[in-house]
């Protein structure tokens, strides 16, 4: 089993705002990367041929400082829900080992991978974390890195015997901390550049959103919410850190 981690508790300082919030495409920054998370999921289930809601593969937490009705409508929030989605809500914005290991509480042994994604990392897609995925049951690394050139990059995955090293981590470090101690043990995964997009700052989100509209028009075509995508939702149990 697979979990994602999405971390959404870190203090945005360089945006000024909770810039989880803002608008994305037809939901929030937030929401939007859910919303691809949990399609990948759907993918590589149907790839698999998992058919059995008992046969639960891959789960998702999320970290978040504010409640889950914050990032999403109520529809998107039954959809989380449907998949066995986990909201872990912390009182405060704290650090990013903090948020680590918020994310790995819980954990049983069934998970063998744990792979960390930032909330505002829109320029992931479908395809490639399906193939991540993929890659995981394939291939059974002790650690799964997507990769530009020499450029490491989110979401890394680890294996489960790395937990306790991730578990010590204090303050703003990150998964790096762990990761680069054991470069000859990396399972590479090639993606685009504008994989690792996100929006850090006023500036950044403003061009993004600005580049995604003209593809819109460009493409004549609009986005499509969780509720008008042929997917078929599970249904059971209960910062950027490579910088």
């Amino acid at each position: 089993m697979v979990r994602f981690v999405v971390m959404a508790a870190g203090l945005a300082t360089r945006m000024g705002q909770d810039k989880l919030v803002l608008p994305w495409k037809d939901t929030t920054v937030l929401g939007y990367v859910l919303q691809t998370v949990l399609e990948a999921i759907t993918l590589q289930e149907q790839r698999l041929l998992v058919v059995s809601p008992l046969s639960v593969i891959t789960e998702i937490y999320v970290v978040a400082k504010h409640p889950i009705e914050t990032y999403l409508p109520e529809n998107r929030i039954r959809m989380f829900n449907s998949y066995g989605g986990a909201w872990i809500q912390v009182p405060s914005p704290q650090p990013l080992a903090e948020t680590i290991r918020s994310g790995l509480q819980d954990l049983n042994n069934a998970v063998q991978w744990i792979g960390f994604l930032p909330g505002d990392q829109v320029g992931i897609t479908v395809q490639r974390l399906a193939d991540c995925l993929q890659q995981l049951q394939q291939n059974l690394p002790d650690f799964l890195v997507p990769i530009v050139g020499d450029k490491a990059g989110s979401p890394v995955f680890f294996h489960r015997q790395y937990v306790p090293e991730l578990l010590e981590l204090r303050g703003e470090q990150g998964g790096k901390e762990v990761l680069y101690r054991y470069p000859e043990r990396w399972r590479k995964y090639p993606v685009e550049e504008s994989f690792f997009q996100d929006v850090d700052t006023p500036e950044q989100y403003n061009t993004l959103r600005g580049q995604n509209r003209k593809r819109g028009k460009a493409n004549g075509e609009r986005s499509l919410s969780w509720t008008e995508k042929s997917i078929s939702p599970k249904t059971g149990g209960g910062p950027d850190y490579c910088n």
